[in-house]
């Protein structure tokens, strides 16, 4: 086929409604597309993808859990630069007999990776609330690792994991169709300390769009900055401390919604 005819096509379909998704989607493994669209909601997100393998990031989860033996040697050197804003942090916070509730975390790698920086103080808890896939892998490397600080829940019941001295999320709030106000309100008790990490913020959009990830497709959240910190401090914190790093989230056809940054920040309970 001649670039002139690929054009022609290209041009057609970008004239069909959605035509601009449409393409996205039919070349974004060529083209190594990983976001399209810009949605006002979860919901309108999941409506349009039309991945044909999954709609759902556990399956990420189920993949590491049926390869274990892979994930073991690698559990504990997962550290990046781009990290240590947050290791500065739960090192100077995590006290002896504190309680630590991650949202996110897949099957351990923070709770693992960041020992090696720092020593945990005695008597310490760590639990992390993931998706059902990643529970029951982290469970078994737990139980591998004869590991009994670390326990799992199902994300779905945040509202049972006991009460938190330290709430910590990093790269999974994008994934989430709740505010972190909304859960934070979830919890029996709020945590003095909040901790949230990699996160794609824009100035002053807040938008969803579609990240391919290779074997699925799944609705991502962009937050605007303008409206999370104050969202947060409406919630009863104050704003110790605020990080981003650079990295550049583009979306075809949408040059308005472009990300320049992922930001991470502290919050303390207001006294």
């Amino acid at each position: 086929m001649n670039n002139a005819l690929k054009k022609r096509i290209i041009n057609s379909l970008e004239l069909l409604p959605f035509g601009h998704d449409l393409y996205l989607q039919l070349a974004r493994k060529r083209l190594g597309i990983t976001y399209r669209g810009v949605f006002d909601s979860f919901e309108k997100a999941q409506n349009q993808s039309i991945d044909s393998l999954s709609n759902e990031y556990d399956v990420i989860n189920q993949k590491k859990g049926e390869h274990l033996e892979e994930e073991i040697p690698l559990i504990d050197k997962r550290v990046l630069d781009i990290d240590y804003p947050l290791l500065f942090w739960l090192s100077r916070l995590i006290k002896p007999s504190d309680q630590i509730l991650e949202l996110g975390g897949s099957i351990g790698q923070g709770f693992y990776s960041f020992e090696n920086y720092f020593p945990y103080p005695e008597g310490i808890g760590w639990t992390i609330a993931e998706l059902q896939a990643a529970v029951e892998a982290g469970q078994k490397m737990a139980r591998q690792r004869h590991e009994d600080r670390l326990e799992f829940i199902v994300s779905e019941k945040l509202h049972e994991a006991k009460r938190a001295d330290i709430f910590v999320t990093a790269g999974t709030l994008q994934y989430m169709n709740s505010s972190i106000s909304q859960l934070l309100e979830q919890l029996a008790e709020p945590p003095k300390h909040v901790l949230i990490h990699n996160l794609p913020a824009h100035p002053s959009k807040d938008f969803w769009t579609l990240q391919y990830l290779g074997v699925c497709e799944v609705p991502y959240h962009v937050h605007s900055l303008a409206d999370l910190i104050p969202s947060i401090e409406k919630a009863g914190y104050s704003l110790v401390d605020q990080w981003k790093n650079k990295r550049l989230l583009e979306i075809p056809y949408h040059p308005n919604n472009k990300v320049e940054a992922y930001f991470g920040f502290y919050f303390r309970k207001q006294t």
